[in-house]
């Protein structure tokens, strides 16, 4: 398959074309519409039999524009360089897809330009996004397309001139996570010390998930190990990756880790781990996850995301397994300073409540003593207080007694009063309450006295 440069090709388009109408290049059509052409120059055809030579001798009658597409393209699928599928290798330009998905681009180089089209098909498989710039290599077929009068490249396939087009791809997809913050160190989940449910995602055969198995059981053989069969590499292994870690991050699971691992493998081999789907589903796991995938040197964004990344799959099951021997020796060791530990703390335990009783005892002594000082002061003080309080008690009591007399109407009698009493022994306070042939009684200082009423004066004056 020829390498061609666009200058070359356009050279050898050009030579062609000399050759065919001496000198002049009319404007290429398509062999895609040879069936077109071939009906609608089937009458030029046999009035004009005579063909062109390779001298540029022109032919006896004048030619339809079809007959020219229809003969050019004819001779192009007849040479040894253009009629073949070849590579040519030019920068992108024009880049456009189609609502359909067809790719519609340009391929230049410093003095020429080369249409080409990427049918949708095809441009699905494609790893990398095209972009503007890109120096690419494109193989195809050149076809010419009848009613634009111009030919253009039907490509096949794609890929970038000087790089790998998956290493492209693997370049495009970290920088776009990257600026999503998906490799970001304060996105890493902390891993168990000691967990005792783990997943592992790879295949289910091959010395990766044994040696892991082994490994596990050596330092832990009460860990509970649940596997997630996956192809781990070729088409359909990235999405089968990506479920098997949703899956593993069910909760009914219980698990407290995920070991994402592969052998060693080429770049390609290697490509699923670091195809989104894998990486975003590392990134939006639950679970912690410990990448082992390939070697020392392989790296890639599954380990970019992963919350902890090992070199190999058996140093993936390392890390992510504690030392059950550890806590067994840690165990033991306990287990035999426990005893000795436990007097020690009794013994210093002793002593501590010698000293709080010891403490709380003077204390408790100190306080009764303080007491006991107050105690006898106030019964000292107590004596006098009470007397002081009689007193005070007795000149209140002999103030109330003289107020008492002072008010009592006993005191009003002794100096000459006397107070009048009705039938009902009701104080008469005014004559309208009395009337002659009245009897009353009058309340004298020393005794009472009966009396009759023979008339009723009253006054003006009223006594208050």
């Amino acid at each position: 398959m020829p390498l061609l440069a666009l200058k070359v090709l356009r050279n050898t388009l050009q030579l062609k074309v000399n050759l065919l109408f001496g000198g002049a290049m009319p404007k290429p059509t398509s062999t895609k519409s040879k069936a077109r052409l071939n009906q609608g120059a089937s009458a030029d055809a046999e009035a004009a039999s005579t063909q062109l030579s390779l001298t540029g001798t022109s032919p006896a009658l004048p030619w339809t524009v079809s007959r020219v597409t229809q003969h050019l393209c004819a001779v192009l699928e007849e040479d040894a360089v253009l009629g073949q599928v070849l590579s040519v290798r030019g920068e992108l330009s024009n880049v456009k897809k189609s609502s359909r998905g067809h790719v519609y681009f340009t391929l230049k180089d410093e003095s020429a330009s080369l249409n080409a089209v990427l049918w949708a098909s095809r441009a699905a498989s494609l790893p990398f996004k095209l972009a503007d710039g890109q120096d690419v290599i494109a193989t195809g077929l050149i076809e010419v397309y009848a009613p634009s009068g111009s030919y253009s490249l039907v490509t096949q396939s794609l890929e970038p001139a000087g790089i790998g087009a998956l290493q492209l791809a693997f370049e495009q997809l970290k920088a776009k996570l990257s600026d999503e913050g998906m490799f970001d160190p304060e996105r890493k989940k902390p891993l168990a010390e000691f967990p005792f449910k783990i997943g592992i995602v790879t295949a289910s055969t091959g010395a990766v998930i044994h040696d892991m198995l082994r490994v596990i059981n050596q330092k832990n053989p009460k860990i509970t190990v649940t596997l997630a069969p996956v192809a781990v590499q070729g088409a359909g292994a990235a999405q089968q990756i990506a479920q098997a870690i949703a899956a593993l991050n069910h909760p009914k699971l219980g698990l407290e880790a995920i070991i994402v691992a592969r052998g060693g493998g080429s770049f390609e081999d290697l490509f699923c781990f670091s195809e989104e789907p894998v990486v975003r589903a590392i990134a939006e796991s639950r679970v912690p996850i410990i990448t082992g995938i390939g070697h020392e040197p392989d790296y890639g964004l599954a380990d970019a995301a992963a919350d902890y990344s090992a070199s190999t799959p058996t140093a993936a099951a390392e890390h992510a397994v504690g030392d059950l021997t550890i806590w067994q020796d840690f165990l033991t060791d306990v287990g035999q300073q426990l005893p000795l530990s436990l007097h020690r703390g009794l013994d210093a335990a002793e002593q501590t409540l010698d000293i709080l009783t010891e403490r709380m005892l003077s204390g408790v002594k100190a306080v009764l003593l303080q007491a006991e000082a107050k105690l006898g002061l106030h019964a000292e003080r107590l004596p006098m207080l009470m007397q002081q309080q009689l007193q005070g008690a007795a000149q209140q009591l002999a103030q109330y007694a003289a107020s008492l007399e002072a008010l009592s109407p006993l005191a009003i009698l002794s100096r000459g009063y006397a107070a009048v009493l009705d039938d009902a022994q009701q104080t008469v306070k005014s004559v309208r309450q009395v009337h002659a042939g009245q009897k009353l009684m009058l309340r004298l200082q020393d005794g009472a006295a009966r009396v009759h009423v023979d008339s009723v004066e009253k006054t003006d004056r009223t006594i208050n």
